[in-house]
């Protein structure tokens, strides 16, 4: 057996996890921006979320959401909303798989910066991020993914 085959049946084992963290992903995204407004209507839920947790949060991480995050939280709001729903679609399609899950990653961090947790404490936030790493290094979408067929035609390569 070839390399890339044992490459591609080695990242198979790694779709139940792709597809549910996926679709959570997908859900989050998709009910902050069902309440309205393209997202936007998720502001208030972000405001709260985060001045209940200003105290909790991380010291070098606390001055950036006290003078960007919180005056401009409906822009982030749509953010947040539109990055959980685009990383969901690429991570459970497996489409662009390293890309979604590298922003996926960095979305993850960024809501544990602001929680004050690290990635290290046993919790759904750090399964996340330990997923979404594991399908970066490993670019789970080729198993039963758009990625797979995207390299086997040899067109894209960057992401995949």
């Amino acid at each position: 057996m070839s390399s890339s085959n044992t490459h591609s049946v080695s990242v198979l084992g790694l779709l139940p996890l792709r597809l549910s963290v996926g679709v959570a992903f997908l859900v989050a995204g998709q009910a902050k921006i069902a309440a309205g407004n393209w997202g936007a209507a998720y502001e208030p839920a972000l405001y709260e979320f985060i001045s209940s947790n200003l105290i909790n949060s991380f010291s070098f991480y606390r001055p950036f959401l006290e003078s960007f995050v919180i005056p401009h939280a409906g822009k982030f709001a749509v953010l947040v909303a539109w990055g959980e729903l685009l990383v969901g679609i690429s991570i459970f399609l497996g489409l662009f798989t390293r890309l979604g899950a590298a922003v996926g990653i960095f979305m993850i961090l960024n809501y544990t910066f602001a929680l004050g947790l690290g990635i290290w404490v046993p919790s759904l936030e750090s399964v996340y991020f330990w997923s979404m790493f594991t399908f970066m290094v490993c670019s789970a979408g080729r198993g039963m993914g758009v990625d797979q067929v995207l390299r086997s035609r040899r067109r894209i390569r960057l992401f995949t």
